[in-house]
């Protein structure tokens, strides 16, 4: 009253201002509380889990490691090592084995697979072959460079736009629990516009000013920082914390003539605890180098600077947007790094996960290799919605919500969580998956078929029962399972109805489509585009009927259950007469060629055959071309491996002068679409490959190996990878249940009979994996 004004703080407010102010001042007088390793600068000091830290970080290499130091006795300090891979590490001149870059790309055959197997001395040779190792395939074609999007954008001006589709994504991150991930451009884009500090126009240019330099002006961007030498990494991995690297050019008006660069940390919120969108703990911190390219030593350029998601979390410049004892800090964001790493580590724990020890050797990085395995799972498990439902892709891009019932999503993640022991995680996705997206009449919540994928789909659920014993599952979903099959069934019965006559290739070959996107084409041009009778539809479905028919059977009789039993007998019906109908088709379609190399073409599938013909790319099916059948027939299993051989050395060496594009890039089949036609001449033709599904798959499938799945997939000649059991390593108790688990039907390398013949064909295996060094433990008689 009376015209004064009362101010005062809630008692929250104030306690929560008066703590902020006294952990300032601990921290200040704490700096000497943990001593920093040796090798390492601290470069903060912070409190979390109920103590203070100090982050202690190596700063005289841009892959420096982090290393955190309690203060407190009992706790253990945390190494997070720091990884620093340039996105052009060398000119183009040392790619390509010597060949030529424009050499290369206008080839129509795999003229680097082809030097990969045979240009190399003769003490890297295995069986008249070169051995194919890390380091040959590393020289043989560049790292991604350029993610597509605007290449000139810089400052303020983005590469990627959430509005835009496939527009310049690099890399993401995330937690399991959010909806979306936090996606990242080429320059480190914030590419969904959540509102994240941009590094160039609002940390780089407002720490400028701050500190008295020029201000970078909108179009200046290609002369302050050096995108040409960005580079990329990772923090503790497998925790999903991204690093980006920014050198700076040198500046007139600066005499300093060493080198400047910044780096950018990412560092996701673990577990948005239901929240739909994610959490992102920021660190920027300037470097300057005595020496030119980031040569030691170095040392920190003013103070890190820490966000909250936000760009108003913090500014190096102003408090005018949020109070200033608010500001993102220190503990906030190592305190999440300490977050993600517990909640990975305890994530990848449950798991129950093999765990690779692959060694390092002059050719093959095997570390390398256990990391990217390790670390795409981990991508796996964060790019998913609400920890269990499927995502094509991330925004911008494929992850819109029409594609979350892309069948490929669920069986190649399936697939991968039961290979890597990942029980838990494959339970998730094969219940989610059947609860949510196979429909009470047997299909698919997508908008397109996809057979090759649909028959895998069974033999999915029978490799989980086989890998964990748990049958409960399947007979919960055991209904849509059935209906799932049953509308398989009424394919192959409409493949015997429509095409009576058995000398024709056709005859009882299902047909459909493979790809989803094509499904328009079926009834735009009703009786002008039949659906084609593709091999890899109908061998995926026949060894999903095996597989499962087989499982189902057991089950019915533990069980009890008539109607598992009945379902099983009719998959075991239907499974040899598929079989016989793929290799009586097969025996009519297969045709000599005059090629030495290529001398058998194996083709696509069952349709009159034109692809030996001159006639034009589009309107061939036959023996090139088509970018996911046969990686998806390899998952099979029901070739014959003078069949497989003769697939690949078809697809590797054929050649056809009119095809629109290569069929094999380095042993892996795809498209290549975005190679062919080819692009004006000042522009680079693009070197790619799409899928390769099913590809190592088989040759690990093929006990008498031939020289092309051999080499082609880094497999040693008895079928264990190079890099690491061929040295002594164990083999994972996974990849025997893996082998074992296949081993009960017809493989590639058997030719005849009607008995499968498991346990010797494991048998042999084993020995030729003892054979080599191999710690492989004895075969349990029941595979």
């Amino acid at each position: 009253g009376g015209g004064r004004t009362s101010c005062s703080l809630s008692p929250g407010r104030a306690s929560g201002l008066m703590f902020s102010l006294l952990l300032r001042l601990v921290l200040a007088r704490a700096s000497g509380a943990a001593a920093c390793p040796s090798g390492t600068t601290r470069v903060d000091t912070f409190a979390a889990e109920g103590t203070l830290w100090s982050a202690c970080e190596d700063l005289q290499t841009p892959g420096g490691g982090l290393t955190l130091v309690p203060a407190a006795d009992g706790v253990e300090a945390v190494h997070l090592p720091k990884t620093y891979e340039p996105y052009a590490p060398k000119p183009d001149s040392e790619y390509y084995l010597g060949l030529g870059k424009r050499r290369v790309l206008d080839a129509k055959w795999d003229m680097l697979g082809d030097a990969l197997l045979h240009s190399c001395d003769g003490a890297t040779r295995t069986s008249g072959l070169c051995e194919v190792t890390w380091a040959r395939v590393e020289s043989a074609i560049p790292v991604m460079r350029y993610s597509r999007g605007n290449r000139q954008a810089s400052g303020n001006n983005m590469m990627c736009s959430p509005y835009s589709p496939e527009s310049g994504v690099r890399t993401f991150t995330g937690s399991r629990s959010a909806s979306v991930d936090a996606t990242f451009s080429d320059h480190a884009d914030d590419c969904t516009d959540n509102g994240f500090p941009r590094p160039q126009g609002y940390v780089m240019n407002l720490t400028a000013i701050a500190n008295g330099e020029p201000p970078i002006p909108p179009d200046g961007w290609f002369k302050y920082v050096n995108f040409s030498a960005m580079a990329e990494g990772l923090l503790g991995q497998p925790s999903p914390n991204l690093v980006f690297y920014f050198p700076l050019l040198p500046q007139n008006f600066s005499a300093y003539g060493g080198s400047r660069y910044w780096t950018m940390v990412a560092s996701p919120r673990p577990d948005m605890q239901g929240g739909r969108e994610q959490d992102v703990w920021f660190r920027f911190q300037q470097l300057r180098c005595s020496g030119a390219r980031l040569a030691p030593p170095c040392e920190l350029v003013g103070t890190p600077q820490y966000y909250d998601t936000y760009w108003f979390s913090n500014s190096p410049i102003t408090d005018r947007w949020i109070r200033p004892e608010l500001k993102a800090n220190a503990s906030g964001f190592y305190g999440n790094l300490l977050a993600v790493k517990r909640y990975w580590d305890r994530e990848l724990a449950a798991e129950g996960m093999m765990a690779l020890s692959l060694p390092d050797t002059a050719g093959t990085n095997g570390s390398w290799l256990t990391d990217q395995a390790l670390f795409s799972m981990v991508r796996s498990m964060i790019s998913r919605d609400d920890t269990w439902h499927p995502r094509y892709g991330v925004l911008p891009g494929y992850g819109v919500s029409l594609q979350d019932g892309f069948q490929d999503t669920f069986t190649s993640t399936a697939t991968a969580a039961l290979e890597w022991g990942m029980f838990p995680y494959a339970r998730g996705v094969i219940d989610n998956w059947l609860r949510y997206y196979t429909r009470d009449n047997g299909m698919i919540t997508y908008r397109a078929e996809e057979l090759a994928q649909s028959g895998r789909m069974l033999t999915i659920y029978a490799l989980y029962r086989d890998y964990t014993g748990d049958a409960q599952l399947l007979l919960h979903h055991f209904g849509r399972i059935r209906a799932h099959a049953q509308w398989l069934l009424y394919r192959f019965g409409n493949a015997l109805r429509n095409f009576p006559d058995p000398s024709d290739p056709r005859h009882g070959i299902i047909a459909g489509g493979d790809e989803g996107d094509t499904f328009v084409a079926f009834y735009e041009r009703w009786g002008d585009q039949p659906q084609g009778h593709k091999y890899s539809c109908h061998a995926n479905v026949y060894r999903g009927f095996l597989d499962l028919g087989r499982v189902l059977r057991e089950i019915g009789e533990e069980s009890g259950r008539e109607d598992v039993a009945a379902h099983a007998s009719e998959l075991l019906a239907a499974a040899p007469k598929m079989l016989a109908a793929l290799e009586a088709s097969l025996a009519k379609t297969v045709v000599p060629t005059s090629n030495p190399r290529a001398p058998r073409c194996v083709p696509t599938g069952a349709d009159p055959l034109d692809a030996v013909d001159p006639g034009p790319p589009h309107a061939r099916q036959g023996c090139l071309g088509d970018f996911r059948g046969y990686p998806e027939l390899m998952y099979s299993g029901a070739l014959t491996a003078e069949l497989a051989d003769d697939l690949f050395n078809h697809l590797m060496y054929g050649n056809a002068s009119a095809l629109s594009t290569r069929p094999m890039t380095l042993g892996c089949t795809g498209y290549n679409a975005k190679q062919w036609p080819p692009k004006p001449a000042a522009l680079p033709s693009w070197q790619s490959t799409y899928t390769a599904y099913g590809d190592a798959h088989a040759a690990l499938l093929v006990s008498s190996w031939v020289s092309g799945l051999n080499t082609r997939h880094s497999l040693t000649r008895d079928g264990v990878w190079a890099a690491g059991l061929r040295h002594g390593g164990a083999v994972p108790p996974p990849l025997l249940r893996h082998v074992g688990a296949h081993l009960h039907a017809r493989q590639l390398d058997d030719a005849g009979g009607d008995a499968p013949r498991p346990r010797h064909r494991l048998h042999r295996l084993c020995g030729r994996w003892r054979a080599h060094g191999a710690d492989v433990p004895e075969v349990d008689a029941r595979l």
